[in-house]
């Protein structure tokens, strides 16, 4: 399922943070390993950051790259339910158009590629449900016909995660490609404090409730380390939620895209403990 890559454009975000995130992960990295920690990288007033070509609109891609084919496969199940929940969250909120944008995306450019993997791991498919939720907004059918539509999706999904058999390890590093795609969709969508693309901010707005969702899920587990690994993870998007006040940003003031980047941070730090 890997895709050749087109050359990747880079954005330049003034953020020290960032980088201080990074070099305590590799710290951390290197402890765990035995070996010194490196060298602190003096303070950068920029950082590049690169952007992803690939896939839909707005640069997101239908299809995480990572190497691990599980891990793959759990990142693209989460992008389609991001892009549910967004769809869910605007028609209950009264915005039945734009939820139907949605709705639609993630069959047309993520479920296409999602179907053999599904099938490699013995899982079934689920267009049927998915055609039936973005069928259920389209026709604009009352609030409850509409949940309950997207319950059957997240009922397959979760179906899907389970016959892929994955470790804690598997889940948390698909949680972090998730928020990744969210970062990138929130800088394309958010520029200077204001919505620059209302679409990628929804997207990103999703994506983040999908990892946040599987983050209470881990919080309320036995298993020590990946109780900690998903209050950590709860933790760090608490800390960005001024830069996601809701689905409908409208007359809302939005937090430092950083913010959300320093999540990412947080979280895949807290996931190299689970390796």
């Amino acid at each position: 399922m890997t895709q050749d890559k087109a050359p990747r454009r880079v954005t330049p975000i003034g953020w020290t943070a960032l980088g201080l995130a990074g070099a305590a992960m590799s710290a951390a990295v290197a402890a765990e390993a035995g070996s010194p920690a490196p060298f602190p990288a003096a303070p950068a007033e920029k950082i590049w950051l690169a952007q992803s070509t690939e896939g839909g609109e707005g640069g997101e891609s239908g299809h995480v790259a990572d190497g691990d084919e599980t891990v793959e496969l759990l990142a693209d199940l989460g992008l389609i339910e991001g892009h549910l929940r967004a769809g869910t969250a605007l028609y209950r909120a009264g915005l039945a158009d734009q939820a139907a944008t949605h709705m639609k995306h993630p069959q047309d450019e993520i479920y296409e590629e999602l179907g053999g993997h599904l099938e490699e791991v013995g899982a079934k498919g689920f267009a049927e449900e998915l055609t039936s939720l973005a069928g259920a907004v389209a026709e604009k059918a009352p609030v409850e016909t509409v949940e309950a539509a997207l319950a059957n999706v997240l009922t397959a999904i979760a179906a899907a995660r389970e016959a892929a058999g994955a470790t804690e390890s598997a889940e948390a590093r698909a949680m972090v490609a998730i928020l990744r795609t969210a970062a990138d969709e929130y800088g394309i969508g958010v520029k200077d404090g204001a919505i620059a693309e209302l679409h990628e901010y929804q997207d990103a707005w999703g994506f983040v409730e999908t990892v946040r969702t599987q983050a209470e899920h881990m919080a309320g587990e036995e298993d020590a380390a990946e109780k900690a690994f998903g209050s950590a993870a709860l933790a760090a998007l608490d800390e960005a939620a001024e830069a996601l006040p809701g689905v409908d940003p409208a007359g809302k003031t939005l937090g430092d895209p950083a913010a959300l980047l320093a999540a990412v941070a947080k979280v895949e730090l807290a996931a190299y403990k689970l390796r």
